[in-house]
Parts: C-alpha cells; structure tokens; sequence
C-alpha cells in the first residue's frame, strides 16, 4: 500500500503534465507552428504520457475497471479501439516514398525553367518565389541541386518552395 502511494504521487502529475505537453505540442503541430523543438518534443517526449499512463493504470485499476463495466465507459473504449483500428487502414492515396525519391532526384537535375514549367509557373515566376523566400538564384539555367548547394538548403526544400 505504501509503495502504491508513492508511485500515484509521481504517476498522475507525470500523466497530467506529460499529456499537457503532448496536447500543446500536438495542436501547435496540427496548426504548423514549428518553433523550435516543438517536433521532437512531441515525438519523443510522449513517450512519457505512456509510461505515467501505464503506472497510473496500475495504481488505479480497480477504478479503471469499474469504469470498462458501465455501458457508457465500455461504449467509448470501443469508440477510441474503433478509431485506433481505421486509423492504420490504407485508405485515399499513399505516396511511395521511394516514388517521391525518384521524382525528386530527376527534378533536382533539372535547370530551374523545367521545373518552374512542371510547377506550373513561369521561369520568373519561379526565381521571384525563390528570391522572395531569401534564396540567392543565379539565372535559369541553374539546376535545382546547384541553387540548393550554394544556398546550404536541401533539394527538396527548394522543390517544395517552387510547387
């Protein structure tokens, strides 16, 4: 019993905080607010919402129990199962990763004109978009792994720029 207080004094502000961070983390992804750490920090560190979940669980099965056996408590753990279950069908369009790899690579290589033209947009159009976005652009003629290179940015940061 005395080691069953101890672990809920840590267990549930553990399971408090830790879901407040991943809460706040999360809707600031939802939103593409990405300050900072913010990424990581929800990846990595919600990892403690399910370690004080799992000891909050132990300290209070009894309760969580009682709360499965009502028919409002068991309707809503099928409800969120059903949803953790639709959640890992494929469904709409996947995109390959490997796909995506191939397309970039040929559009890397590219002068910055095709691209522009496969973005729909005009070849000044495109240099205008990237200028306006800090990136130094030499003429047209550059591909896209050049204005990538000599502006320390990653080709697929600069693709995703121009679409």
């Amino acid at each position: 019993m005395k080691n069953e207080n101890r672990m809920r004094e840590w267990a549930t502000p553990v399971t408090i905080g830790a879901f407040a961070l991943s809460a706040v983390t999360g809707i600031m992804l939802f939103f593409k607010v990405n300050l900072g750490l913010v990424k990581h920090v929800h990846e990595w560190l919600s990892w403690l919402l399910v370690v004080g979940t799992v000891f909050h669980l132990t300290v209070n099965w009894r309760s969580c129990v009682r709360y499965a056996s009502k028919p409002l408590g068991r309707l809503i753990l099928i409800a969120f199962f059903l949803l953790i279950c639709a959640s890992l069908l494929p469904m709409g369009k996947r995109h390959d990763g490997r796909q995506f790899g191939r397309i970039s690579d040929v559009l890397m290589q590219n002068p910055l004109w095709a691209v522009a033209q496969a973005a729909d947009h005009s070849p000044d159009e495109a240099m205008n978009i990237l200028k306006s976005k800090g990136i130094h652009v030499e003429g047209k003629d550059q591909t896209i792994r050049d204005i990538a290179t000599k502006n320390d940015k990653s080709t697929v940061g600069i693709l995703e720029i121009i679409f």
